[in-house]
This record gives structure tokens, C-alpha cells and sequence, in this order.
């Protein structure tokens, strides 16, 4: 959806509000325009806001490209499609996208704002991303998780057993990239926790990718450039 320029304009001022809904699974879904770019919030997060979602965009610098081989890419957890975006508008790369979302008004928030301006090829499975894993049969090269209800990452994310089923789903040199939130002691804490006890235990040469806010998780270490 083409940006008002009034409203993109103001937006560099303060934040303008375009449309506020809400569904089943977020009872606050509102959309921004803040500094010239589409921002999805729910009450107590930001789920999207294009190549701002800085958690996403500064991990890619990190990547060291050259040693992936990435043509097919699978999102558990849509927003407004920021990681396809900043993929395709930031690093100019065109992979073919899978992307998982459970809550169909998201899904029809990506289509109104951000998906038609996409040329890569993206595939939308409306669903809960626990079942996806156990159905897919397909394998990727890279595998992003970013699924929060709120600022929370579900509890059922964060087991060996759901690990080792993405693990499954990646090829022999794909790498997974697991945001997680850093913003006070408790969450550096509890993403430290799930770090050191879960993820390592499946990917033993992971290493955390630590952005302001956040920090992904990365599988393998050795495709980084740096870790800070």
C-alpha cells in the first residue's frame, strides 16, 4: 500500500495512526506510519516496523553471506513481513519465503501494507507454528523465529523438542536465527536461561547476536562476521 505523503510527512514529527483492529489471539493490533514506515503494534510489543525492525537488520549485516547458500527461507511468525522486506529492500536478496502466522488479521495486515510491494515469492500457511513443524516436510536454508504473544515467547517455543524439529527442517548448511528480547535484567535473564540450558544443548556451535533490545540466537557461529 503506497504511503499518504501527508501522513508519511507528519509521521517524521509523530507517530500517525492508520487503522487500529484486533482479533482472537492480539486484542490490540494498531498500525502506525512512525518515521515514514508501516509499525505494527499489539499492547505490549512491536511485531513489525519494516527496516527499523532493527533486531533483524543489523543481524543480517553480521552474516557473512558468502558461506550460505540461501535460496529458500521459512518466517514462523509474519508480522508485517519485515524480514522478507529488509531481505529483499535492504540486502537485495530475492529468496523464496515460507511464512507461518496463527492470526489471520496479521495476515491481512501484511497483505494491505507491505506484501504487494514484494517481488520475492512468498507462501502464507495460516497456522500455529508448533503444528507446521511436525507437518513440513520440506527443508530450508535459513529458518527465522520471531513468534511473541505480546513481549512473551510462548513456552511451547522454547523446548528441545521444538528445536530439534527445526533443526530437522534445515539443510546441512543451514543456520537458524531466534530473536529473543533483552529489554531488562528479568528478560536478559530468562533469554540467557533458554540460551545456555535448550538452545545450546541443540546447537552446540550457536552463538547470540546482541541487538539494543534484543538478541538472536544464532545456530552456527562460524557463518558470523561478529557477535555484538
Amino acid at each position: 500500500m503506497k504511503k499518504p505523503i501527508d501522513k508519511k510527512l507528519i509521521s517524521y514529527v509523530k507517530d500517525v495512526l492508520l487503522e487500529s483492529t484486533f482479533s482472537e489471539y492480539n486484542e490490540v493490533l494498531d498500525i502506525y506510519l512512525s518515521r515514514g514506515r508501516y509499525q505494527l503494534c499489539t499492547e505490549g510489543a512491536v511485531y513489525s516496523y519494516e527496516d527499523k525492525y532493527i533486531n533483524f537488520t543489523e543481524t543480517f549485516k553480521k552474516i557473512n553471506w558468502d558461506l550460505l547458500g540461501v535460496n529458500k527461507v521459512l518466517v514462523l511468525g509474519l508480522g508485517l513481513a519485515s524480514v522478507p522486506q529488509i531481505l529483499e529492500q535492504v540486502f537485495d536478496k530475492k529468496f523464496e519465503f515460507h511464512a507461518v502466522e496463527i492470526d489471520g488479521e496479521i495476515i491481512r495486515l501484511a497483505e494491505k501494507y507491505i506484501l504487494d510491494e514484494l517481488q520475492s515469492p512468498i507462501q502464507i500457511f495460516e497456522m500455529d507454528a508448533e503444528i507446521f513443524v511436525d507437518i513440513a516436510s520440506e527443508k530450508y536454508d535459513m529458518i527465522i523465529v520471531d513468534i511473541f504473544e505480546d513481549a512473551k515467547v510462548p513456552a511451547k517455543f522454547e523446548t528441545n523438542i521444538f528445536l530439534e524439529k527445526v533443526e530437522k527442517m534445515l539443510e546441512p548448511k543451514g543456520i537458524l536465527l531466534y530473536n529473543r528480547l533483552n529489554t531488562s535484567d528479568e528478560t536478559l535473564a530468562n533469554t540467557l536461561k533458554f540460551y545456555e540450558n535448550i538452545f545450546l544443548k541443540v546447537f552446540n556451535n550457536a552463538a547470540p547476536v546482541y541487538i539494543k533490545d534484543n538478541i538472536v540466537l544464532c545456530s552456527n557461529k562460524d557463518v558470523l562476521l561478529d557477535f555484538r
